[in-house]
């Protein structure tokens, strides 16, 4: 009798042991999960996703400027304003999205380099611009034309601006699709928590199980409630999924967005392109500018029609995607429920065998 009431206590002491190990398991993945989604989410929603806008903005603005300016020239205006009010204006936003791509820079090293060198790109190509508006009103076309020509080289060519906000983009989007896809928003990354959880779940029913056959009582109420709230434990958990598909959404709508900006901005630098040869071009028939410029101007693009997608819009879908943050605090809570309830289920029958002979 002795032998088997030392048994009895102990297999209570190790089923108190295992339940109240695999809750401290439980609750530290289920936490760290937790809180490195919402880590990966608040950083795409602070700086990966506006980086990407603002470098989107920067490009459009720039081809906005390029547009405006070739117009005044084409349509005689620069005579008074140079490259015109609207020129300076997109210019000018075109540099502020590019600051604030800085500030949320998402591409490292490289990301800041390519800032930098399109920083300096675009005080060449402003520089040409401004030269070719003080030789329009000093009326020299040949040096006025050859002065657009290399401000438009200074945009297009394989190396110049363009090319590198290009490549600028690709970082920040490849980082972002990183971060969507990759690390704790990796689907294979639930067994970090999913795994102990079972196990957790498996143990409770393991211990009801055991009670009943040890002392006949079917039900424990204690160990049936902490069973309850692992369930929702795991239910709060899991809640990062719905976060990260939320995320994934805005991220494809960034994605579509974007495309849509780039495709209008490339209509809008194609029209500008396609005037700006034609006109240097004629130009260069009356006075001679030198063997740099096309032979024929490209096909004239038509313009698309916007996105109805807003960058607001997004911008809500990266917030929405990290608006349950207090589930940190509800976890542990759950979590302390589970090991509350699991002594209260076990710890009268480990009293009861605690003095008998």
């Amino acid at each position: 009798m002795t032998e088997r009431t030392s048994t009895t206590r102990r297999d209570l002491l190790r089923l108190r042991l295992g339940l109240l190990g695999l809750t401290v398991v439980v609750l530290a993945m289920s936490v760290w999960s937790f809180a490195a989604t919402q880590s990966v989410l608040g950083t795409v929603r602070d700086r990966t996703a506006p980086a990407v806008l603002d470098v989107a903005a920067a490009r459009s603005a720039l081809m906005g400027a390029h547009s405006a300016a070739v117009g005044s020239f084409v349509h005689q205006g620069a005579t008074l304003v140079g490259p015109g009010e609207e020129y300076t204006a997109d210019l000018a936003v075109a540099e502020q999205d590019l600051a604030r791509a800085a500030g949320d820079n998402a591409g490292g090293s490289t990301g800041s380099g390519e800032l930098q060198l399109i920083a300096g790109l675009l005080t060449t190509y402003s520089g040409w611009m401004s030269q070719a508006g003080t030789h329009f009103r000093d009326g020299t076309p040949a040096l006025y034309a050859t002065d657009l020509w290399y401000a438009a080289r200074s945009l297009y060519g394989s190396e110049q601006t363009l090319a590198h906000i290009t490549h600028l983009a690709d970082l920040q989007r490849t980082e972002l699709d990183e971060q969507l896809s990759g690390g704790w928003l990796n689907p294979w990354t639930v067994l970090a928590w999913a795994v102990p959880s079972a196990a957790l779940a498996f143990l409770l029913w393991f211990t009801q199980h055991h009670l009943w056959r040890k002392f006949g009582r079917r039900f424990n109420p204690a160990l049936l409630g902490a069973s309850a709230l692992l369930v929702l434990l795991v239910a709060a958990t899991a809640s990062q999924f719905l976060l990260a598909g939320r995320a994934q959404t805005a991220g494809a709508a960034l994605t579509s967005y974007v495309t849509s900006t780039d495709q209008q901005s490339d209509a809008v630098s194609a029209d500008a392109q396609h005037s700006l040869i034609l006109f240097v071009r004629t130009t260069c028939d009356q006075t001679g500018c030198g063997a740099t410029l096309p032979d024929t101007p490209p096909p004239q693009q038509l313009t698309l029609p916007p996105t109805t997608t807003t960058a607001s819009a997004i911008t809500t879908g990266f917030t929405d995607a990290t608006d349950l943050g207090w589930l940190l605090v509800l976890i542990p809570v759950l979590a302390l429920g589970v090991a509350g309830l699991s002594l209260v289920g076990l710890q009268p029958r480990i009293d009861e065998y605690r003095y008998r002979p």
